[in-house]
C-alpha cells in the first residue's frame, strides 16, 4: 500500500493524505517547496519535504547532496501531543498575532496624537508628557509589525519590554509628587496594555493563547480611558464660562504686560471664583491645578519707595484674607527690565496646604504686583505657579519718567538729594514734580519741621539761612524772605513766582561750601521724611 503524506502549505492549511505523485506534481507547480513540512501517515513527526529519501529519489536528487543541508525537524512537544503537533517555523496564526499587536499599536499612535492635541483631556498629573514623540513612536513600531516580520516582531518585543521596566520609575517618581489613585490606576492600565503587547508578540503562541494575551490589552484600554481621563469639576465648568477671550492684559501707559503661560486663563471682570482687591488690573485662573490670582498696578502707597515695602504691605493685607498665611522665601525677580523681589507663603484652606507666590515690582510712582495660589500637590508641575515667574515684565516706562524729574529737581533745588527729590515725588498726587514745585514743597515742609527742632538744631539751620542769604542783594534777599513766610503761612503762590524764587535760591546755595550745603540737605530731608 503506497505511503500517504499530509502536507502544511504556506497559509497553515493541511492537505492530504496524498501520495508521492501528487507531492511531486504541487512541487512542480511551485504550490510545495523544499522546506514545507510534510508528515508521514502512521508518524507523529513533521518534516521538511527535501528530507524525504522518497522524494529525493523522485526529484531526481542524491541522498548525499540532501544530507549536506541541515537537517530540520520539529520534535513533538509532550505537553502539545495532545493537539497532534507543534512546528517551530512562523505559521499563519503568528503572521495574524503580530499584526494584531501592530494595528494596537497604530491606535496606541492615534489616542497619543490626540493627547498631544489637546493634552487637557488626561490628568494634570501626566502634564508635561511627550505625547507627539509617544504617538510617533508608535506609530513606527506599528508599521514595523504590520508586514508580519520574524525580525521586526522581535525587536518590537523588545522595545515593549523596556518600556514596561520604564512604567514603574515612573510610578516612583507620581508616588514621590504626592500622586494616589487615578495617576495610578492609569500607570496600571498602561502596564497591562504593554504586557498584553508582549504576550502577542511571543513564539509559539496558539489561537487560545491569543485570545488570553488580548484580554490584558482590553482591560488596559479600558483603564486608561476610565482612569486616565481628567474629570471636569465644578470649578473647572465655572472657569471656563467666565474665561476672557483675551489672552494677555497689556497697558502700555505705564508699560506693564502679562502673558499668561500655558494653561492659565484671564478672567472676565466680576467673575465668582476671585475675589480681587481694589487695583486689580486682570483676574487669572489654571483650571486645571486649581490656581487663582490677580494682577495689580496702583500708585505706591505713602512710604513705599521699594518693590519690599511693597512686598510687606501686600503680606499684611493677605494675612487678613487668609489667617494663618506664613511667609517661606523672599528672592530677587528680574521683571522685563525691572528687578523685582518675590516671596513664597503658604496657608491652609479646608484642610488643603495652599501654595502662595507674589512677584512684586516698582516703577517709578507706580507699584505692581502678581498675586498667585494654587494647591501643594498641584503648584510645582508644568503650567503651576513656577510659570508664572516669567508672565510678568515691566519697561521700566515710568522709572525712566521718574529718573529724568529727579534730575532736573536736583539739578534746580540743591538743597534736595535724588532720594529726597523722589520722596517728595511719592507724596504727590502728581507723582512727577517740575522744580519749581518741588522747590515750594520743600520749603513748606521746612516750615512744619521748625517748631520740632531743638534749640541746637534750630541755631544751626538759622546760621546756615544767613549764610544763604548773605550772597544775595537786599532786594532779591527781601523778596525770598517774603515768599517764604507766605509759603510757611500756607498763602497761595503763582507758578512764575514759585520758579523766580527757586532760581534765586539756587544762585544763593551754590555760594555756600559743600560741608554747609550738605548740612542744609540733611535738614531737608529730615522735614521731606516727617511729612510722609
Amino acid at each position: 500500500m503506497a505511503a500517504g503524506y499530509k502536507v502544511r502549505i504556506s497559509d497553515g492549511s493541511e492537505i492530504g493524505p496524498m501520495d508521492l505523485a501528487a507531492l511531486k506534481t504541487w512541487y512542480a507547480q511551485g504550490l510545495l517547496d523544499g522546506d514545507s513540512p510534510v508528515m508521514r501517515s502512521g508518524t507523529r513527526q513533521w518534516v521538511t519535504l527535501r528530507t524525504l529519501p522518497e522524494f529525493q529519489k523522485a526529484a531526481g536528487r542524491s541522498p548525499g547532496r540532501a544530507k549536506a543541508k541541515a537537517k530540520e525537524r520539529i520534535e513533538i512537544d509532550e505537553d502539545d501531543a495532545a493537539e497532534g503537533y507543534d512546528w517551530s517555523g512562523p505559521t499563519a496564526l503568528d503572521g495574524i498575532r503580530v499584526r494584531v499587536a501592530g494595528v494596537v499599536l497604530l491606535l496606541l499612535a492615534a489616542g497619543f496624537a490626540l493627547l498631544a492635541w489637546r493634552p487637557d483631556v488626561a490628568l494634570p498629573a501626566f502634564d508635561g508628557a511627550p505625547w507627539l514623540q509617544m504617538a510617533l513612536g508608535a506609530f513606527a513600531l506599528g508599521l514595523a509589525l504590520v508586514p508580519g516580520w520574524n525580525f521586526a516582531r522581535r525587536l518590537v518585543r523588545l522595545l515593549l519590554l523596556l518600556c514596561a521596566f520604564a512604567l514603574f520609575p515612573l510610578t516612583g517618581i507620581l508616588i514621590a509628587q504626592g500622586e494616589r489613585d487615578l495617576a495610578l490606576l492609569a500607570l496600571v492600565s498602561a502596564w497591562l496594555i504593554v504586557s498584553g503587547l508582549i504576550a502577542l508578540l511571543s513564539p509559539q503562541l496558539g489561537w487560545v493563547g491569543l485570545v488570553l494575551a488580548l484580554l490584558p490589552v482590553a482591560a488596559g484600554a479600558y483603564g486608561a480611558f476610565r482612569f486616565g481621563r481628567a474629570p471636569e469639576s465644578e470649578e473647572v465648568q465655572v472657569a471656563r464660562e467666565w474665561s476672557s477671550s483675551e489672552r494677555r492684559f497689556s497697558d502700555d501707559t505705564i508699560g506693564l504686560v502679562f502673558d499668561p503661560p500655558e494653561g492659565w486663563v484671564v478672567l472676565k471682570p466680576g467673575n465668582p471664583l476671585v475675589q480681587a482687591p481694589e487695583g486689580s488690573r486682570v483676574t487669572i485662573a489654571q483650571p486645571r491645578l486649581g490656581g487663582l490670582g490677580y494682577l495689580l498696578a496702583e500708585p505706591a502707597p505713602h512710604g513705599v519707595a521699594t518693590a519690599d515695602q511693597y512686598l510687606d504691605r501686600l503680606l499684611a493685607r493677605r494675612r487678613e484674607e487668609r489667617p494663618g498665611l506664613e511667609e517661606k522665601e523672599r528672592s530677587n525677580a528680574i521683571i522685563g527690565s525691572l528687578a523685582g523681589r518675590r516671596l513664597t507663603a503658604s496657608w491652609t484652606d479646608d484642610e488643603t496646604v495652599q501654595r502662595d507666590l507674589t512677584v512684586a515690582g516698582q516703577d517709578g510712582w507706580m507699584s505692581f504686583a502678581l498675586v498667585a495660589w494654587m494647591p501643594e500637590a498641584t503648584a510645582s508641575r508644568p503650567g503651576g505657579l513656577e510659570s508664572l515667574t516669567q508672565a510678568l515684565s515691566a519697561r521700566g516706562i515710568l522709572a525712566g519718567r521718574l529718573r529724568t524729574a529727579v534730575q532736573a529737581v536736583v539739578d534746580e533745588v540743591p538743597h534736595l538729594s535724588p532720594p529726597v527729590a523722589e520722596q517728595l515725588m511719592a507724596q504727590s498726587e502728581a507723582r512727577v514734580l517740575e522744580p519749581s514745585q518741588a522747590f515750594r514743597r520743600s520749603v513748606a515742609a521746612l516750615a512744619k519741621l521748625l517748631p520740632s527742632l531743638t534749640p541746637a538744631e534750630t541755631r544751626e539751620i538759622g546760621r546756615l539761612s544767613t549764610a544763604t542769604y548773605a550772597g544775595l542783594p537786599w532786594a532779591q534777599r527781601r523778596d525770598l524772605a517774603s515768599y517764604i513766610e507766605r509759603v510757611r503761612r500756607g498763602d497761595t503762590t503763582d507758578p512764575e513766582e514759585d520758579a523766580r524764587m527757586a532760581e534765586l535760591m539756587k544762585a544763593a546755595e551754590m555760594r555756600l561750601s559743600p560741608d554747609q550745603r550738605l548740612r542744609l540737605q540733611r535738614y531737608y530731608e529730615k522735614a521731606v521724611r516727617a511729612g510722609s
